[in-house]
């Protein structure tokens, strides 16, 4: 099995379990593991120079998270998602992220409107000179920064929590036709109604921006241009 701690440092303040978890977690949500792929606990514990049972307790907790599952003959393995989990999960990011807008435009001042403007069109001249990557991660900056804005930390904390789901679909909607210019459009139309101090306007943008996001998606997953 290929390592993938390579890099992976460990934080003293953080249980050795956490450590294990987030990395595992990382590597499915991003593709490095591969749906079906098996999870053998020695190896991986040998990997990262530590004892079989935080990686045991990694596995629980990937389990319990849907993330693995457990296999007749003892072990896990990374399960496949299935374009219903990709269904629900975008549902969920919908009425989270939405939320958190409305919360945002309610709350957020014009320094913080002036610092989404300025991602808003650093990620459109990005995406026009060809610098995808960058344009991608300042799509993401611009939406954690509005949802920053919420003042809910418990909120912010289950968006976070669902963020990695979505790095593996990152690619259909920068390819997609005018995907990502009709997203830096969104951006834009979304700082207008934050300036005129329209939380509900917000909140409706933030759901089409993402409904739209989610059907570009499912098309490719159902046209077979990509897996779950």
């Amino acid at each position: 099995m290929e390592n993938i701690f390579g890099g992976v440092k460990i934080n003293k303040r953080k249980p050795l379990r956490e450590v294990v978890y987030d990395s595992l977690k990382k590597s499915i949500l991003h593709g490095k593991l591969k749906a079906g792929q098996r999870l053998i606990e020695e190896t991986l514990a040998n990997q990262i120079g530590i004892s079989r049972t935080p990686v045991r307790e990694a596995f629980h907790k990937l389990e319990r998270d849907d993330l693995v599952s457990r296999l007749p003959k003892g072990g896990f393995a990374v399960r496949e998602f299935t374009k219903e989990d990709v269904d629900e999960i975008f549902g969920i990011r919908i009425a989270l992220e939405s939320y958190a807008a409305y919360l945002a435009a309610i709350h957020i001042t014009e320094d913080r409107i002036s610092t989404l403007e300025k991602k808003a069109n650093e990620s459109e001249n990005a995406l026009e000179k060809g610098e995808d990557e960058k344009a991608v991660q300042l799509h993401t900056e611009f939406h954690d920064f509005l949802y920053k804005s919420c003042k809910s930390r418990k909120l912010t904390e289950m968006i976070n929590n669902f963020r990695d789901y979505f790095y593996r679909y990152r690619s259909a909607l920068l390819h997609a036709p005018d995907g990502f210019k009709t997203s830096t459009s969104d951006h834009h139309e979304m700082i207008d109604a934050m300036k005129n101090k329209n939380p509900k306007l917000v909140e409706r943008l933030v759901r089409s921006h993402l409904e739209r996001g989610r059907d570009i998606v499912l098309k490719e997953i159902e046209e077979g241009r990509m897996v779950p």
